[in-house]
């Protein structure tokens, strides 16, 4: 009897230490971290009236780090002017062109950035409202703004996933530059990065 009762004590003891060890939570993954770069040729900006000398897009990196999306737009050098330039970036985060608002190009864009040292930092960040876009109302909906800071020929932009709907970080992107110095949505493209008409960039 005195043995049962040992050998029953000895399972209880071994299912309590099975137990415990299955309740101890797993260690949180670490944010991923993703890279892509793309370039558009030099030179190829269009010039408009009063904008003689347009910002001309040459190279752009984008990086994913704990939880953030960052750009960081090149210029041609002396093609950036802080008064008047001013970027779009058009984001397509779930990389699938049928959602969003349709735009130029295989891109549906989910999300946009707007980056304007003119209206002063930090940059704008806007959803897209494709029911109503298709109905004549408002395309975006403002949702925050981004860290945004400028350099002599560049403009780098940072953003949180959770901000962009908790996007993976995994998105499609293109940059269009524009040499506006009015406070409305501009209209005329100067350049395109990648071009319309091409794939867009992507972050992998």
């Amino acid at each position: 009897m005195r043995r049962l009762q040992r050998l029953v004590a000895i399972v209880g003891v071994a299912l309590t230490i099975a137990g415990c060890g299955s309740s101890t939570p797993s260690a949180p993954s670490s944010p991923a971290t993703l890279h892509s770069e793309t370039a558009d040729p030099l030179g190829d900006a269009i010039a408009s009236a009063g904008n003689p000398i347009p910002p001309d897009l040459v190279h752009a990196v984008a990086d994913v780090v704990s939880g953030s999306l960052t750009f960081t737009i090149q210029f041609a050098s002396g093609t950036f002017d802080r008064a008047t330039t001013r970027v779009t970036i058009e984001l397509d985060t779930d990389q699938n062109p049928a959602t969003g608002n349709a735009a130029a190009g295989p891109i549906g864009i989910d999300y946009v950035l707007d980056l304007w040292t003119a209206r002063n930092p930090p940059a704008i960040v806007q959803q897209a409202a494709p029911t109503t876009c298709a109905s004549g109302g408002s395309c975006y909906v403002q949702v925050g703004t981004a860290a945004m800071t400028a350099g002599t020929d560049s403009l780098t932009a940072t953003v949180a996933l959770a901000m962009l709907g908790n996007a993976s970080g995994r998105v499609n992107y293109r940059v269009l530059a524009y040499a506006s110095s009015q406070s409305t949505t501009p209209t005329l493209v100067a350049d395109a990065m990648p071009d319309v008409g091409l794939l867009p960039a992507h972050v992998p």
